[in-house]
């Protein structure tokens, strides 16, 4: 049984006791029974790139037998044309379950051009359970208690006629969408808020098929600001960055299409919280699985990456488990396959 499966069968601590430190709640609201974890913990499944197909179908399922606090769907979700939100949402209703919050963020497959449906109707049948604050499905964070701020945005997407771009306007300030998420980060140290993920659809660093869609003055900026954990889809692979972090000794800025090894700070299993950034690709959900390429430039900041081309590949969801000791991710596999991977943040 790996340590994922391990704890979801002990029946983790629910959102509600983590974030208030009291007792879990029934399905009914009422309150439940002391929690057999101690106050404090989270576990959250995260992955995108979904569909409606038979491995869409048994990732939402393992997410539903691994029974998360709560999941991360990002972005890229029915893969179904237009009007198919209702479909998505019906089946994680019957795999995932209604009672578990399903916090969604948009895809390029959900934008104004996506033509799979909008991030808006899909909010509506998946919607916000857990306080969002700003535009939910678009732009916004929620908070776990002082545990965990989860910060999910939509770069290089139009949204309602919105073009979403984190970086510098013509006069070189930071645009609304850059200055908003520099101010969530900013908040949330301030309040003593432990961890700090983002969450968006597309990549940056990648070995798969894409370029850094979000471009490198976003990139730079949750580097900069040492964000602890990037999760995103996009690219159909599931890969794990080494930690890494610039503006440092022999590495001013962590630049995209090049290697670098001035800008990595860990490359094992085990990073330290605020030595930098980790980042990893869970577009691994259920559509068809893109290539990795191992001799891409910039392959030299990736522990692992698993793709169409690499042996023992299958689909599946990154799994985190966060208390105040240690951020823990774990690769969940849905479908057959060899292919594993954990690592863990350690608190200072």
């Amino acid at each position: 049984m790996s340590r994922f499966a391990a704890f979801a069968a002990a029946g983790i601590v629910s959102i509600a006791a983590a974030a208030s430190g009291g007792c879990g709640a029934g399905t009914d609201g009422s309150p439940g029974e002391d929690p057999p974890v101690g106050p404090g913990q989270v576990v959250v499944a995260a992955a995108g790139d979904f569909g409606l197909e038979p491995p869409a179908v048994a990732t939402l399922d393992a997410i539903g037998v691994a029974d998360p606090d709560l999941v991360l769907g990002l972005g890229d979700l029915s893969y179904a044309g237009p009007g198919s939100e209702d479909q998505f949402c019906d089946l994680v209703g019957s795999t995932v379950g209604m009672e578990t919050p399903f916090e969604l963020i948009s895809g390029n497959h959900e934008e104004d051009t996506g033509g799979d449906g909008r991030i808006k109707s899909f909010a509506r049948c998946l919607p916000d359970r857990l306080g969002a604050v700003g535009d939910y499905g678009t732009q916004y964070y929620f908070d776990v208690g002082r545990l965990a701020r989860f910060i999910m945005i939509s770069p290089d997407l139009t949204i309602d006629g919105d073009y979403h771009y984190y970086g510098p306007d013509d006069d070189g300030a930071a645009t609304p969408d850059l200055e908003w998420l520099l101010e969530s980060i900013d908040d949330a140290r301030a309040s003593g808020i432990e961890w700090i993920v983002v969450g968006m659809h597309k990549n940056c660093i990648s070995v798969g098929e894409y370029y850094c869609d979000v471009y490198q003055d976003l990139f730079s900026a949750l580097i900069e600001k040492r964000v602890d954990l990037v999760l995103t889809g996009h690219d159909h692979t599931y890969q794990r960055s080494k930690q890494i972090n610039a503006p440092r000794a022999g590495c001013p800025a962590v630049v995209v299409d090049r290697f670098d090894p001035d800008c990595v700070v860990n490359e094992g299993d085990s990073y330290e919280q605020g030595a930098g950034t980790a980042f990893v690709v869970a577009g691994v959900g259920g559509t068809e699985l893109y290539p990795v390429h191992p001799d891409d430039p910039e392959a030299g900041y990736f522990v692992a990456s698993m793709g169409r081309n690499t042996e023992g590949n299958r689909h599946g969801f990154a799994a985190l488990t966060i208390s105040s000791q240690r951020l823990e991710v774990q690769f969940v596999a849905s479908t057959p396959g060899t292919f594993v991977d954990r690592f863990e943040i350690l608190a200072r």
